[in-house]
């Protein structure tokens, strides 16, 4: 007898935020049954605990019997099954949290990640399964990448528990607009008012779609669905036929903003191919248990991150100018981060799970984004393999590789061996590059990577700003509290820390709004009395400025350039 999964959920309590799971298993031969929910959502590297939800759990068999149970573990339930081939678990779901990895359900919608809402049962991940799904209203119609079981309403099929969790529904009155690009079929699920300008929008797009398939060479999937929520929030998460994209509804215009949700909409899109089908071996089969550690992040976002800069400028939707602006904000925000100097690129990837998804005031000083670092060293790695094979190969050529021989045969690559695969893919000879940039925390040589394409990167700001303190601060109900002090500034020799409250400057009151005009009175090198509570009590400490620091960084294209390297940029960026 063959062993069958069946889940349906329903929300008939969507004012409580709680999701009806029923999960039906027939055709069971053995005496216990072991259940598990996921702790981890593949693409958001973070234990998250999701059985904290969970509540009601109860089974019954066929017959209407009630077999004895036991949790074993926080997301592990095991029950006793002697003689018992059919049994339906029950339980609810607790969801009102919205985000792309969790799931949210009121009265005007329902959405849900697999991760959050099915039971398993370990062993039988590659067993088939269907769910049905059971709307609040007749009205409500449902949204997902999963293909839809034949005179079943509402009814889905997933090949594998895998597809299950890596196909997010979306449940409501939500605006449904079907397209078709390069031949297959689209699907644009909108929930959320917002002021997208829809009539340009679709045909940017479009143009996403088709400047990422001209890349790669090809759309590997046969239906693609984009659910998009226009809320208050911001994120994205890919999935290998669809993506979640949350965006602040009145953050699409003017066009920067707008620019800003092209970018995430390119970034998520790519991980079709980068990340969802080339893959590490270390993410090749997941374990929803428990952490699973990769060091190939920087890649697998980094140069997602790249890409999804470059590739509205490759389709035509903003120009050079434009990207170039965009580049000089992320090299500001890298060289602004002092854990760029503490923290290993490659390190960073392997803690995902205890240090990005959970930032304290001292995160910035001791560690860095593996998008972001990882973004700027495929820069890098891009300019180098471009000025290196004299412009006959790039970055491209070891994305398309990569999915030439991993991603369209469904095969991880070895992660170890991902740096060989790109040197070899863009007959490149790396030298330390790796060694440098992944694997020690040495600055990144901006300027010798961008000097061969006549572009100079210039400090902002130091002309105008005031000396160092080396502090952000916030006002919090009219007081003036430290928000982070930055690693061997004036501010931590000192001994100022986070949640301090700042009053005075020199013997003059200060507050958030005047702390910089305070400070651009002094020079630096000037020894300076702060005045402080901490913990209710006042302190005073010896401060000695520093200079300024650049407020930031542009990019742009040298007045001395010569053609030679005109003629490099223009083959990296198109024409200006």
């Amino acid at each position: 007898m063959t062993t069958t999964i069946r889940y349906r959920v329903s929300m008939e309590q969507a004012h409580a935020h709680l999701f009806d799971v029923e999960m039906v298993i027939e055709g069971w031969q053995s005496d216990s049954l072991w259940l598990k929910l996921p702790v981890w959502t593949p693409g958001s590297y973070l234990v998250r605990e999701y059985s904290r939800h969970l509540q009601d759990f109860a089974v019954q068999s066929a017959a209407g019997a009630s077999p004895r149970w036991r949790k074993t573990a926080k997301q592990t339930w095991q029950v006793e099954t002697a003689g018992i081939a059919s049994l339906h678990i029950t339980y609810r779901v607790y969801a009102n949290e919205l985000t792309v990895r969790t799931s949210h359900l009121d009265t005007t919608h329902a959405y849900f990640n697999g991760a959050c809402l099915f039971l398993y049962v370990p062993g039988l991940e590659a067993l088939p399964c269907e769910v049905s799904v059971e709307p609040l209203h007749p009205e409500w119609r449902v949204t997902t990448a999963l293909s839809a079981v034949e005179r079943q309403q509402n009814t889905y099929r997933a090949t594998s528990y895998d597809e299950l969790v890596d196909s997010p529904f979306e449940v409501g009155t939500h605006r449904i607009i079907p397209f078709t690009v390069l031949g297959r079929p689209h699907t644009l699920a909108v929930w959320g008012k917002s002021n997208l300008d829809f009539n340009r929008f679709l045909p940017d797009l479009e143009s996403i779609i088709v400047t990422e398939a001209k890349l790669f060479g090809e759309l590997p999937y046969d239906h693609y669905v984009f659910i998009v929520h226009f809320a208050d929030s911001y994120g994205g998460l890919e999935h290998r036929n669809s993506t979640t994209l949350l965006y602040p509804r009145f953050e699409l215009q003017p066009e920067e903003k707008y620019f800003k949700f092209l970018n995430l909409v390119a970034h998520e899109f790519f991980h079709l191919w980068n990340v969802k089908r080339i893959r590490p071996s270390t993410l090749d089969r997941f374990d929803y248990g428990q952490e699973n550690y990769t060091r190939a992040l920087w890649f697998m976002e980094g140069a997602t991150s790249y890409y999804d800069e470059l590739i509205p400028l490759r389709a035509g939707l903003y120009n050079r100018k434009h990207y170039l602006k965009l580049l000089g904000g992320q090299i500001s925000r890298f060289l602004a981060t002092p854990g760029r100097r503490v923290q290993p690129l490659a390190e960073s990837s392997f803690d995902t799970w205890i240090k990005l998804y959970r930032p304290n005031e001292n995160s910035a000083n001791a560690q860095i984004s593996y998008y972001l670092k990882g973004q700027l060293v495929c820069l890098l790695l891009d300019l180098d393999i471009r000025l290196q094979t004299g412009g006959e190969r790039s970055l491209d050529a070891a994305m398309r590789y990569l999915w030439q021989h991993y991603g369209r045969e469904d095969v991880s690559f070895p992660e170890d061996e991902l740096e060989q695969i790109i040197a070899q893919a863009a007959g490149y000879e790396p030298g330390d590059f790796f060694d440098r940039y992944l694997r020690s925390t040495a600055e990144l040589d901006f300027d010798a990577g961008f000097a061969p394409y006549g572009l100079k990167l210039v400090a902002q700001g130091l002309e105008d700003a005031p000396p160092c303190l080396g502090l952000r601060t916030q006002e919090q109900n009219g007081r003036t509290l430290v928000q982070t002090v930055e690693a061997d500034s004036p501010a931590q020799k000192a001994g100022l820390n986070h949640g301090d409250e700042l009053v005075a400057l020199g013997g003059w009151k200060v507050t958030h709004a005047t702390l910089k005009d305070r400070l651009a009175e002094l020079q630096p090198g000037t020894a300076i009395e702060v005045a402080y509570f901490r913990r209710e009590e006042l302190v005073s400490s010896t401060v000695w400025l520093d200079a300024p620091r650049p407020t930031g960084y542009t990019l742009s294209v040298s007045n001395d350039a010569t053609n030679e390297q005109r003629e490099r940029l223009t083959a990296w960026l198109g024409p200006a």
